[in-house]
């Protein structure tokens, strides 16, 4: 099964570590904006080169879309990012064996609920199958270079399950809907192991980033490449740097949330719009005692009508945690209803499923809202039909001192923690390089 990205946001607060707010203003050679998986890459790369960097982060946390929360429900839940994609394209397991952070395979089995029982192996066979047949028919758009909506693709004649394939691959996986997804994108996108980190994914992304120049709660709003040196305006104050990195996601940028002087070229600002983020959020239900008896890290996917459905990851690493996830125009309904909302439409699949008894079951719970997240606005960017090509323009640098970085400009690795990081790490490496000595 695809289950590619999981990458969301939450506009709440974390346990992850406050740096640097009263940090001093300075000079600098680079500055990082972004304290996201991005941001952090590059300033270890830069430090461990010698050179000074600052990061300035907006908000008051670091970590963007990769967030472990510790309190809520007294262990760590994974609001953010959850699973480590493609982990052997990413230096990830390398840094974890590091810092001595455990790693395991991702290795829940997948079952599928047809009202109030398990499908039988026929059935899920059927679902598979046809998920298999419309990614391959993607892979094969791709490659002969057509760049259309997704939706165009999906097989014909898969009955009951054709909502739910729809769901698998589209907002299930790139947290847009079939006719917002480019298939030349998608096609280009890798797949690979996914692995998970023990005690979390944004605590292990805070590991990484100890040590950093980080200051938090400070926004930047202009960044002018007129002069000498590079006029970096935050909401702080004014300062200057050699070069610049922006990590802020594509729907911060093409909003406006960050201006540009000259402006972002014309192809350049298009692209923002052409990659725009699709929409991924989370329920977290605590269930004890598991009286469903889901299986460590089962997936479970329901068959029925429409887009109103979600994916569980039941009992998470063993725990009485559920997760119920979903992506998509459904998703971004259930967030602009509240939290109230989404949790009572999580709950509404398990009662649809297991009976009125497990309304009872239900313990604490939490929903993401990562679209009204007002420093990233969404979950990750996904190609519109059409832009198959963007990313390729996003990653130009502006005169060799301002890059865009983060998943969105990554070829392969776009809605990924890891993605990012490498994507982090290259406009570090084209930095450094033109960095006067």
């Amino acid at each position: 099964m695809l289950d590619r990205r999981a990458v969301l946001l939450a506009a709440l607060a974390t346990t992850l570590p406050r740096v640097g707010r009263a940090a001093p203003m300075m000079p600098a050679d680079v500055v990082v904006v972004g304290a996201g998986a991005a941001g952090i890459a590059a300033a270890r790369r830069l430090t461990t080169a010698g050179r000074s960097c600052l990061v300035l982060e907006a908000s008051e946390r670091i970590g963007g879309r990769c967030v472990t929360d510790t309190t809520r429900f007294g262990r760590p839940c994974d609001l953010g990012a959850h699973w480590l994609h493609a982990a052997r394209a990413t230096p990830f397991p390398a840094l974890a064996r590091d810092l001595g952070v455990a790693v395991r395979a991702s290795d829940g089995e997948e079952t599928l609920r047809i009202g109030r029982r398990r499908a039988d192996d026929g059935e899920f066979d059927t679902f598979s199958h046809g998920v298999e047949a419309f990614a391959q028919a993607i892979q094969e758009a791709g490659r002969q270079g057509i760049d259309v909506a997704a939706s165009q693709m999906l097989p014909r004649g898969l009955g009951s399950v054709a909502d739910l394939v729809a769901f698998t691959v589209g907002p299930n996986d790139c947290g847009k809907d079939l006719d917002h997804i480019s298939t030349l994108d998608f096609a280009r996108s890798r797949e690979g192991t996914n692995q998970l980190f023990t005690g979390g994914y944004g605590a292990f992304l805070a590991r990484l980033a100890e040590g950093l120049p980080i200051t938090t709660g400070v926004a930047v709003t202009r960044i002018d490449r007129s002069g000498r040196r590079v006029a970096v305006e935050t909401t702080a104050g004014r300062l200057e740097a050699a070069a610049v990195i922006v990590t802020a996601s594509t729907d911060v940028l093409a909003r406006g949330g960050i201006r540009f002087d000259p402006p972002l070229p014309a192809d350049q600002e298009d692209a923002l719009a052409g990659l725009s983020l699709g929409v991924y959020e989370r329920v977290v239900l605590e269930i004890p005692g598991n009286p469903f008896h889901f299986h460590a890290d089962e997936e479970v996917f329901f068959v029925r009508p429409g887009k109103r459905t979600m994916r569980l990851s039941a009992a998470v690493d063993g725990s009485d945690l559920v997760f119920a996830d979903t992506g998509g125009s459904f998703a971004e309904d259930l967030v602009a209803a509240g939290e109230k909302a989404m949790i009572d439409f999580a709950v509404s699949l398990l009662v649809e499923s297991f009976g009125s008894e497990a309304r009872k079951a239900v313990g604490r719970s939490h929903a993401t809202g990562w679209r009204k997240d007002r420093w990233i606005a969404g979950s990750f960017s996904c190609a519109e039909p059409g832009h198959g090509n963007d990313r390729t323009i996003l990653r130009r640098s502006l005169d060799g001192r301002v890059w865009l970085a983060g998943e969105a400009t990554h070829p392969t690795l776009w809605g990924t923690v890891g993605g990012a990081f490498l994507e982090g790490e290259r406009v570090a490496e084209e930095c450094l390089a033109g960095l006067p000595r």
